[in-house]
């Protein structure tokens, strides 16, 4: 029984030194490990894989949530007993900026807690590339501006000489244009001097527009409207030298008028100042009295850009002679393309607009972009001056003090036309590019003997991480100004690229970047 006891101790013994042998071989055979040494992923949003080889453990692997990188098949995996490799797949969304995403994987083996780890990298979004091609030339842009608030209508809100600085100023607004109104009593015309004078003497260009001819004029006898007066043809004479006294009176105080209007909505009756025009009247006026205005002559600033009331003046040789300018407004619409004045090199003004609510909506960013919009239609559209109603008013350039704006405060309209004012303003319009499939950017080119400029519209709410502009020539230095809900024309940075001939920059949502390209 000894002998068998020892040798059954014996059995155990060798049992269990056969057994720590095996458990030892199998830890050393323990393996765990990413098969790739990093991943490279395209800036798109897609599915990507990795695998894991693993031998004798257990695994989990972890990622930070806040990541590009989601949806993972298997978040944990492997065996104590065998050996495999196990395909992990996962999501990764689109890359949306200009900068390289990186993030990491790790992987953690649950038997001996030690972790590895993969650098999982996506390639920023490729800049969309856009031409600037100064070889395909529209139109001339003179200015933009608005209306002076006249005293015969706004006598408590008249432009102070620090407004009037602010809006044209050289440290200011940078505004080229002011309209102002042709009384019909020539009494009242010393009422707005002082403005002209002010805004003149900061290059601002003028021109008047009348709303009534003097009563005794007209087929009512009334200076108001809401009557169907109209302008008696055997006064047509006296008409044209009534806007020549305008002239003169102005010229003999110090200020030059570009030009006069006239009328101011020919097809409007309202029961204020107005004076109704048919197409055949403005023709016949023009084509025997305009040669005898000493200023540009415009006509014929209807509502919404009415053909039929320059139509008759353009098919007419003699007439379209002494026609300057056609001139629109643009209540009902009416933004279009005029083919025929600029078959005869007629400029086109938009000599006034406003968009009001009469609510704090009226200065809000939202109803500023609308603003833009129209602005930038205007330009597409051959536009090549752009001129809005009253300049201090809580829906226009300055506060007024009604609806929460505050006296004189520039409004995000202001801003807005600043943006062309500055950036459009005496160059020439040139093509670009579009940017493909985004209706959201809206974008407008411009060229001077010494620059070029960018005016871009973001109306979206998705940022434009990369775009590169390509230009015809090297230029010298490059600048921008941003406006949005927060910003007022304040200076971004945009990079030079490729010796200097583009430039790259980011669109944000909501905005208005002007761009200057100094050549």
């Amino acid at each position: 029984m000894k002998r068998l006891s020892f040798i059954l101790n014996i059995f155990f013994a060798c049992a269990l030194l056969l057994g720590c042998a095996k458990s030892s071989d199998e830890t050393q055979n323990v393996d765990l490990r990413f098969k790739e040494e990093e991943l490279l992923l395209d800036s798109q949003a897609g599915i990507a894989a990795l695998t894991i080889i693993w031998s004798n453990t257990e695994w989990e692997i972890s990622t930070p949530t806040d990541g590009f990188l989601s949806g993972f098949n298997f978040l944990k995996g492997g065996s104590f007993t065998h050996s495999n490799q196990t395909r992990v797949q996962f999501n990764f969304s689109e890359n949306n900026t200009n900068s390289e995403r990186v993030q990491t994987i790790q992987l953690k083996n649950v038997l001996t807690s030690e972790t590895t780890q993969i650098t999982v990298k996506q390639s920023p979004k490729p800049p969309i590339v856009l031409e600037v091609k100064s070889s395909t030339t529209y139109q001339q842009i003179t200015g933009f501006g608005g209306m002076l608030n006249p005293a015969l209508w706004q006598g408590g809100n008249q432009l102070t000489n620090a407004e009037i600085e602010r809006l044209y100023g050289a440290n200011g607004l940078g505004y080229k244009m002011l309209r102002m109104m042709i009384y019909p009593n020539s009494n009242d015309w010393s009422r707005d001097l002082a403005v002209a004078q002010k805004a003149q003497s900061l290059g601002a260009r003028i021109f008047g527009s009348p709303w009534s001819p003097p009563a005794h004029m007209k087929s009512s006898k009334q200076q108001g409207g809401g009557n169907g007066g109209y302008l008696l043809p055997e006064y047509y004479a006296d008409y044209a030298k009534h806007l020549n006294a305008f002239v003169d009176y102005m010229a003999a105080n110090g200020v030059t008028i570009e030009a006069v209007s006239i009328q101011n909505e020919p097809d409007w009756d309202p029961e204020y100042d107005a004076c109704v025009w048919t197409g055949q009247q403005i023709l016949d006026f023009i084509k025997n009295h305009g040669k005898d205005i000493k200023v540009k002559v415009i006509a014929a600033e209807a509502v919404n850009f009415k053909k039929e009331f320059t139509d008759p003046v353009l098919n007419d040789p003699i007439a379209r002679e002494h026609l300057d300018i056609v001139g629109t407004h643009l209540y009902g619409g009416g933004i279009g393309d005029y083919p025929l004045a600029r078959q005869y090199n007629k400029e086109i003004w938009m000599t006034e607009h406003l968009l009001n609510n009469n609510s704090a909506n009226d200065w809000s960013w939202n109803d500023a972009l609308i603003f833009a919009k129209e602005l930038h239609d205007c330009m597409e559209a051959n536009f090549n001056a752009y001129i809005w109603w009253y300049l201090k008013r809580h829906y226009s350039m300055l506060g007024d003090g009604e609806y929460g704006t505050t006296k004189s405060e520039v409004l995000k309209r202001g801003y807005v036309l600043s943006h062309y004012a500055q950036y459009a303003s005496e160059r020439k319009r040139i093509a670009v590019d579009k940017v493909p499939n985004n209706n959201n950017i809206l974008l407008t080119a411009y060229e001077s003997v010494n620059d070029y400029t960018l005016i871009i519209q973001n109306q979206g709410d998705a940022i434009i991480p990369s775009v590169q502009f390509d230009f015809p020539q090297a230029f010298n230095s490059v600048s921008a100004v941003e406006t949005n809900s927060t910003k007022n024309m304040e200076a971004v940075t945009v990079s030079a690229i490729k010796n200097n001939q583009a430039v790259s920059l980011t669109i944000n949502p909501k905005s208005i970047l002007s761009v200057k390209i100094k050549k």
